[in-house]
C-alpha cells in the first residue's frame, strides 16, 4: 500500500514538472517590434490543474471520434494552413497578399518560437499518458516544439488579420478559418484549446504593432 502511495506521488510530481524539452532555445526578434511581446500572454494552465485536465479530456474525445473529413482537415492544415483561405479567395476573386504575409510571418515566427520555448509546455499526448487518458495521436513532423502557443493557429490567424485589413468588406469570410486551423491541431492530438487562444492573442498584438508601420498601403479603419 505504501508503495502505491509513493508511486502515485511520483507520477503527480512528474505531471507537475513535465516540460516539452530540457534544452529550450531563443531566437532573435525583429527590431520592428516595439511591444513587450514576451509579456503579452498569460502563463499556460498548469500541468496539474483542473483546466489542463479538462482540456486533455476534451482533446481525448476529439481524437476518439475523428472522422474522415476531420483527417482531411488535419492533413490540409498540417501541410499549409493558408490552404484554408484559397477556395474562399477564389470564389470572391481576391488575391492572397503573399508579400505582406511573408514579411509579417518572418517577424511573428521567431516570437512564436521564443514563447513556445519560454513556456515549454508539454503536448497534450505527453501529459495524457501520465494521467492515463487515451489520446488517439495522429503524429506529424510539424509538432516537434513545445505546445504553447500553437504555431499553425498563429499562421492562420495572421492570414485572417491581413486579409481582413486588405479586404475589410469581406472580413467576415476569414476569421472562421482560424477556428478550423485550431480545431485541426486539437483533432490531431497535438494542441490544447488554450494554445489556440494564446495564438490569437499574440498574433493580434504583433499585427497591431507592425501593421501601420510596415504596410501603409493597407486601408485605414
Amino acid at each position: 500500500m505504501n508503495y502505491i502511495i509513493g508511486a502515485d506521488k511520483f507520477v503527480k510530481e512528474q505531471i507537475k514538472n513535465m516540460k516539452y524539452t530540457d534544452n529550450p532555445r531563443t531566437w532573435d526578434v525583429s527590431d520592428k517590434i516595439t511591444i513587450a511581446w514576451d509579456d503579452v500572454l498569460p502563463d499556460p494552465p498548469t500541468n496539474d490543474g483542473e483546466i489542463t485536465k479538462r482540456e486533455i479530456l476534451y482533446v481525448s474525445e476529439l481524437t476518439k471520434n475523428r472522422s474522415n473529413s476531420d483527417v482531411n482537415l488535419i492533413k490540409l492544415v498540417d501541410r499549409e494552413p493558408n490552404d484554408l483561405y484559397y477556395k474562399t479567395l477564389k470564389k470572391l476573386n481576391l488575391e492572397f497578399p503573399a508579400k505582406i504575409f511573408d514579411k509579417s510571418w518572418n517577424i511573428l515566427k521567431p516570437i512564436i518560437k521564443n514563447l513556445k520555448h519560454k513556456h515549454n509546455r508539454p503536448r497534450p499526448y505527453q501529459l495524457a499518458e501520465k494521467y492515463g487518458i487515451p489520446i488517439n495521436l495522429l503524429d506529424s513532423k510539424t509538432a516537434q516544439t513545445p505546445s504553447y502557443p500553437s504555431g499553425h493557429t498563429a499562421y492562420a490567424a495572421l492570414s485572417a488579420y491581413i486579409l481582413a485589413a486588405k479586404y475589410p468588406e469581406y472580413s467576415d469570410h476569414f476569421f472562421d478559418k482560424i477556428y478550423s486551423a485550431g480545431m485541426a491541431r486539437m483533432l490531431m492530438g497535438v494542441h490544447y484549446p488554450s494554445d489556440n487562444e494564446a495564438s490569437m492573442i499574440i498574433t493580434g498584438a504583433v499585427w497591431e504593432d507592425i501593421r501601420y508601420k510596415l504596410f501603409p498601403e493597407l486601408p485605414n479603419f
